[in-house]
């Protein structure tokens, strides 16, 4: 068991892996114009440089790393000290109320810091930590044993990962007089952890649970154990039922901890672990090389996977019913109506849950509290601004205008009737009216969420108040169903190959989602609730007015390919 071979391999694993660091930067300086022309190639072979530098990298990294690992101490220390103290309040909330010595919070903040080690290590029993994937790279650079090098590294970032620790926990201990088991406690535990997985990994018979696992309902299956677990967990043992953690069961968990380290000590990785690890590694590159590759993208991507799944429909009805630009969109929606109900099925999937949240909470205030009227006709306004970011994440209208250009303008443009004003103009309206449609149900379980909140929490809620929600839901709906299309229209940002190539459409773009997250600065700038959801609304209506004009004049002269 001894250390130096531990030490030997952390020691030379840092220094090939701020090496590359180091050549990729030099790398990277001699590109730029200018400088670098003046910067030396030589500095690759400067050994006794690079080793000065390592140690100042290495000396600097230190406060950073133990700054992130306060950051999360304190986040849990947070998440405990507003639950305890917010539990307590009855009539109102005031901030020279709160306490921090409550021993509640110290047992909370080491049990949500706990479950978040137990999240931390499932990747690593899943062979999809990124710890192994660069173990695994850095093992096969070098041809040196796999299973030795995941355990080697690991073990040693777990003992680096305390080290960091020693401060915040310290700390921890020392306000609520508990040193001794902030400090034993979670290392003894993450120990613990490390050590079980490493046990689990080496069995055979893991290998198939991870085979099964790769299948999609086992995948489903697994997050909602996880999620479902962790939520159930976090809940339970805070607010419900609270560890009180002794020195006792430090002195409990490091016994085990022991004994699991001296039983995994010689074990071995098994084989097809190993295996599973590359995979997932080749997988996880693939992802990374997908997202930066679709990082401008506006939609376009959906639209072109989205042509490997038309729906064969029975479309006779339409051809008796319609004809000219209204039969080729009806067409056009209807054979991919498939492809946006599964969409819509998911964002009305995150829907369902949070309205199972809010029941869950009205629940669990009304059985504690026998209260629940706690928001104000003030705070309710202050929930509506949300809807906007909301809506810009989850509208389908990119991706519905991304498949107009593709699987049709593309190519009809090409045709004059296609671009004349009578086509474009009934175009254009055929298609607000059917992304208005396609995000109406969207906005309905928005504003669900909405009215079931007011009606479980809220106090004194005017009825006018809901009628004029009701309106401001139709303008957001408006909003987000126009606001694509319109730009589409006149600006169409795509060429002939499907990119983007208009830098007004996106500088528009990001000052729409600016304006969608800074919404919340605007609603605060009113005195009244009921005046920024009454002039949000009529400003949204003005936009759409105005809008309608500019296409009337503009559509027929920019719509066009490019």
């Amino acid at each position: 068991m001894a250390m130096i071979p531990y030490l030997n391999f952390y020691k030379n694993y840092l220094q090939i892996k701020n090496t590359n660091f180091l050549n990729g930067l030099w790398f990277w300086l001699r590109r730029l114009p200018v400088i670098g022309q003046s910067i030396s190639p030589n500095f690759y072979g400067m050994r006794d440089l690079k080793t000065i530098i390592l140690l100042i990298l290495k000396w600097l990294s230190l406060p950073l790393t133990v700054l992130r690992k306060s950051i999360l101490i304190f986040i849990a220390w947070l998440m405990a000290f507003g639950v305890k103290n917010l539990s307590l309040q009855k009539e109102s909330i005031l901030w020279h109320t709160f306490r921090v010595d409550y021993p509640e919070i110290f047992h909370w903040t080491l049990t949500l810091f706990l479950i978040f080690c137990v999240f931390e290590q499932l990747s690593f029993v899943m062979a999809s930590s990124g710890s192994l994937f660069r173990g695994i790279e850095f093992a096969k650079m070098f041809q040196l044993s796999y299973g030795d090098t995941l355990k080697k590294l690991n073990r040693i970032n777990l003992v680096m990962s305390l080290l960091a620790y020693i401060f915040p926990l310290g700390i921890l201990g020392l306000i609520y007089h508990q040193t001794f088991i902030a400090l034993i406690l979670p290392s003894s535990f993450r120990l613990l952890l490390l050590n079980l997985a490493l046990i689990l990994v080496s069995q055979n018979w893991w290998l198939t649970v991870l085979d099964k696992s790769q299948k999609k309902i086992f995948k489903y299956m697994y997050r909602g154990v996880v999620f479902g677990g962790g939520l159930f967990s976090l809940i339970y043992l805070t607010t419900v039922h609270t560890v009180v953690w002794t020195p006792l069961l430090a002195w409990l968990i490091l016994l085990l901890a022991i004994a699991s380290f001296l039983l995994s000590w010689k074990m071995t990785l098994s084989q097809g672990y190993i295996q599973r690890v590359f995979q997932n590694k080749v997988l996880q590159e693939q992802i990374v090389a997908e997202i930066k590759s679709n990082q401008s993208n506006t939609g376009m991507k959906a639209a072109q996977k989205s042509s490997q799944k038309i729906e064969v429909t029975d479309e006779q009805e339409l051809f008796n019913k319609y004809s000219g630009i209204q039969l080729l969109n009806r067409l056009l929606f209807k054979r991919y109506r498939k492809i946006f109900k599964k969409k819509l099925t998911y964002r009305l999937g995150g829907l369902a849950l949070a309205f199972l949240i809010i029941l869950g909470i009205y629940g669990y205030l009304a059985i504690r509290f026998g209260k629940t009227n706690y928001l104000t006709f003030h705070q309710v306004g202050q929930i509506l601004p949300s809807i906007f970011f909301i809506m810009y994440l989850a509208s389908l209208s990119k991706e519905i205008v991304a498949i107009y250009y593709t699987k049709c303008d593309q190519a009809m443009l090409n045709y004059p009737f296609y671009r004349t004003e009578q086509t474009i103009l009934q175009s254009f309206i055929g298609r607000l009216k059917q992304l208005f449609m396609a995000n109406t149900p969207i906005v309905v379980g928005l504003f669900v969420n909405v009215f079931a909140g007011i009606l479980l929490f809220g106090k004194d809620i005017p009825l006018s108040f809901y009628g004029l929600i009701v309106f401001y839901g139709i303008a957001v709906n408006l909003l987000f169903s126009f606001h694509e299309l319109f730009l589409y229209y006149i600006l169409q940002p795509f060429d002939r190959d499907g990119n983007t190539k208009n830098p007004i459409f996106t500088m528009i773009n990001g000052i729409f989602y600016y304006f969608c997250i800074q919404n919340y600065q605007l609603a605060n700038r009113f005195k009244q609730t009921t005046s920024y959801v009454l002039i949000i609304s009529i400003i949204i209506v003005v936009y759409v007015s105005l809008g309608l004009i500019i296409v009337k004049l503009k559509a027929p002269k920019q719509f066009k390919l490019k």
